[in-house]
C-alpha cells in the first residue's frame, strides 16, 4: 500500500474490503462505513507519525472515547499492537496490517512487510555483537526496581554516558524503561527480557557436545572442582543453572559457559568425548566475557546470572521455555 499518511489512507483500504460497501471520511476525520449487512459506523482516525508504544501509548491515553477509534500509523511493532487490542483501539499502517473489532466489523491483517518501518537501529541492543549493551541491560536487570542517574549507571557498566543515553532512548521509545527525577529505571522486565531473547536466539553460538560416562550430577561436581583443582571456571546455564535457581524440571544435559582457551583442558580434565549425537554434556563458548557478569555461587556450584540463564534456556528444546518463565518471574522480576 503505498500511500501517504492521511484520512485519505484509511478510505481507499477501507473501499477495498467487499464487507464495506461504501467508506467516507470528512474533514473531521471521522469515517463512515457501510458494512455489509447495511449497518452504519462512525470511526474516528488518530494520526500517529511513528509506531512505537511510547508514542502510541501517549495517544491512547488522551483518547476521548466517543467513538471507536482507529489509529493511523507509519508502521505497528507487536508491543503497540497489543497496547492497542488492549485499549480497543484499531489501527492500520502503511503496509495494510490492520485492527478493527467494532460492533459487527472485525478484521485482522497481520505479516504484510512494511518498507516504512525503520531499520533495526538501536534494536541491535540486543544482538550478541552489541557487548556494551548487553552490559548495560544485565545491569538494570540486575535490579529493576533500582532507579539509576545516567552516570552511575555508566560508571557501574564501564562505558559512556553517551553509550547509556542511546540504549535508555531506545528502552524508553519500548515503554521497557520510564525516567523520573530520581533517574531511569525498568517497568516492564518481562517484555524487556523477552523481547532481547527473540533476537539473542536468533544468533549463532559455538556449542561443543560432549558424552560422559558419569551421571549428571557427577558431572556438575566435578565442573565444581575443576576451578579449585586447575583454575578453570566454568558457569553452569541451561537447564543446570536453571534448577539452581528454580527447580522445576528434571533434564538429562550438562550445560554449561566456558571461555574458549579453556574448553580442550576442561574436556581432558572431565574426561568427555566429543560426539556428533548423544550427548550429555554441551559446552557453550562464551562469545564475550560480558555473559559472566552477575555470576552466583549456589552450593558449590558457579552459576551464571538468572538474566543469562533465561537466554539460554529460551532456545532450549523440551522444556526450556517454562524453566526460562520460571526464572523470569521469580529471580529477575522479584
Amino acid at each position: 500500500m503505498k500511500q501517504t499518511l492521511s484520512p485519505d489512507l484509511f478510505q481507499s483500504f477501507g473501499s477495498s474490503l467487499p464487507i464495506i460497501h461504501e467508506c467516507n471520511v470528512g474533514s473531521d476525520k471521522v469515517a463512515t462505513l457501510k458494512l455489509w449487512n447495511d449497518e452504519e459506523i462512525k470511526i474516528r482516525l488518530v494520526i500517529s507519525r511513528e509506531g512505537y508504544p511510547k508514542q502510541i501509548k501517549e495517544i491512547i491515553t488522551g483518547i476521548i472515547y466517543d467513538m471507536y477509534c482507529v489509529i493511523l500509523a507509519p508502521y505497528i511493532t507487536e508491543q503497540t499492537a497489543e497496547l492497542c487490542k488492549k485499549a480497543e483501539v484499531g489501527f492500520l499502517d502503511l503496509a495494510g496490517n490492520c485492527y478493527i473489532a467494532y460492533k459487527s466489523l472485525f478484521v485482522e491483517i497481520k505479516g504484510n512487510k512494511n518498507e516504512n518501518k525503520p531499520g533495526r537501529g538501536m534494536k541491535s541492543i540486543y544482538e550478541r555483537s552489541s557487548v556494551v549493551s548487553s552490559v548495560i541491560l544485565r545491569t538494570l536487570l540486575e535490579n529493576p526496581n533500582r532507579k539509576w542517574r545516567l552516570k552511575d549507571l555508566a560508571k557501574s557498566a564501564g562505558c559512556s554516558i553517551g553509550q547509556v543515553s542511546k540504549v535508555k532512548d531506545f528502552l524508553v521509545r519500548q515503554t521497557y524503561v520510564d525516567q523520573s527525577s530520581d533517574g531511569i529505571f525498568v517497568t516492564n522486565p518481562k517484555e524487556l527480557m523477552k523481547d532481547w531473547a527473540k533476537v539473542y536466539s536468533d544468533s549463532e553460538e559455538e556449542r561443543i557436545q560432549c558424552y560422559s560416562l558419569s551421571g549428571i550430577s557427577d558431572i556438575e561436581a566435578n565442573i565444581s572442582k575443576m576451578k579449585e583443582e586447575i583454575g578453570i571456571e566454568c558457569l553452569l546455564t541451561g537447564f543446570s543453572g536453571g534448577v539452581r535457581y528454580q527447580p522445576v524440571v528434571r533434564y538429562q544435559k550438562v550445560h554449561a559457559l566456558i571461555g574458549s582457551g579453556d574448553l580442550e583442558k576442561a574436556i581432558k580434565y572431565l574426561g568427555l568425548k566429543k560426539v556428533d549425537s548423544g550427548a550429555n554434556v554441551i559446552f557453550i563458548v562464551k562469545y564475550d566475557k560480558c555473559v559472566g557478569l552477575n555470576s552466583r555461587k549456589i552450593k558449590n556450584s558457579l552459576v551464571a546470572s538468572p538474566v543469562q540463564v533465561f537466554l539460554d534456556c529460551m532456545s532450549l528444546k523440551g522444556r526450556g521455555e517454562e524453566i526460562a518463565e520460571a526464572i523470569l518471574n521469580k529471580e529477575i522480576c522479584k
